[in-house]
């Protein structure tokens, strides 16, 4: 402080001891948010978990304290930010108002400034920081962190989270990402190359001369065909009787035809296996 009122040394040597005191109060505001985070996160099992899941990382397994660390001096600092530090205050209201306008006079030279100044020597060499700091505060917050220390403690040695718990919520967590892998759309190999499950397509009708002969078709071994032993298929052709063998034509076949077209597709027939 500038000045060369003597007043100045005792009002410096109270600030320093209430922005110590309020620095400690700081400290014990964060650590107390720190285990009260950590002892919350404990009961929710997130600690075992990480240790569990993230054993082979120490970071990872040690992130729980690290966030409740981070979150105890940031909320810490955030409660300090919003409280007002200023020691005139707590020197009483009569003997604060003095205070206060001697200190934004101090650069004055005057009869009452000096008489101001002189009282307000005796009067603030007389106070110990013990009379206007409440020591009550720091006891207190020592004790809640000696508890909540306690708690947490407990919290590791009564295992509330059992490894098979934990084990189940590793299922959970693979069943659900296969879940989301099954929802994915995956491309489709037959669409692209024009296949289907069934290799040997539909079975057809060969028409030769108006008669309707089923075919059988065995895989061979040409190109993409899969060799197989099959056995050969004695009543595919039957032995017909001696005698000029004649087309019958069908009826179901030409049924099947239009009636205005019947005549022109069997005489279509008639002249194509004539030509061969």
């Amino acid at each position: 402080m500038n000045g060369h009122y003597e007043f100045l040394r005792p009002l410096a040597r109270l600030t320093r001891e209430y922005r110590r005191f309020e620095r400690t109060i700081w400290a014990l505001n964060a650590i107390i948010i720190a285990i009260a985070i950590y002892a919350l996160m404990q009961y929710l099992g997130l600690t075992t978990l990480m240790k569990f899941y993230y054993q082979d990382s120490f970071i990872l397994s040690a992130l729980p304290a690290i966030v409740s660390i981070i979150s105890g001096v940031a909320l810490a600092t955030f409660f300090k930010r919003r409280k007002k530090a200023d020691v005139f205050p707590l020197l009483g209201s009569e003997l604060s108002e003095k205070a206060k306008t001697a200190f934004d006079n101090k650069d004055l030279d005057s009869l009452p400034m000096q008489s101001l100044a002189e009282e307000l020597k005796l009067s603030l060499a007389g106070i110990k920081p013990s009379q206007i700091l409440d020591r009550r505060q720091l006891s207190g917050r020592v004790v809640t962190a000696i508890l909540l220390s306690a708690v947490v403690a407990l919290l590791a040695q009564g295992n509330l989270v059992e490894t098979a718990d934990l084990q189940s919520i590793i299922e959970l967590k693979d069943r659900a990402a296969g879940i989301f892998q099954e929802d994915k759309p995956q491309p489709d190999i037959s669409q692209n190359m024009n296949l289907s499950e069934n290799l040997f397509g539909n079975p057809s009708l060969a028409v030769l001369n108006e008669n309707k002969l089923p075919l059988v078709l065995s895989p061979g071994t040409g190109a993409g065909s899969i060799p197989t032993n099959t056995k050969p298929v004695e009543r595919v052709f039957q032995q017909s009787q001696a005698g000029e063998a004649a087309a019958v034509p069908s009826e179901l076949y030409i049924e099947s035809l239009p009636p205005e077209n019947r005549e022109i597709i069997k005489n279509y027939f008639t002249l194509l296996s004539q030509s061969d």
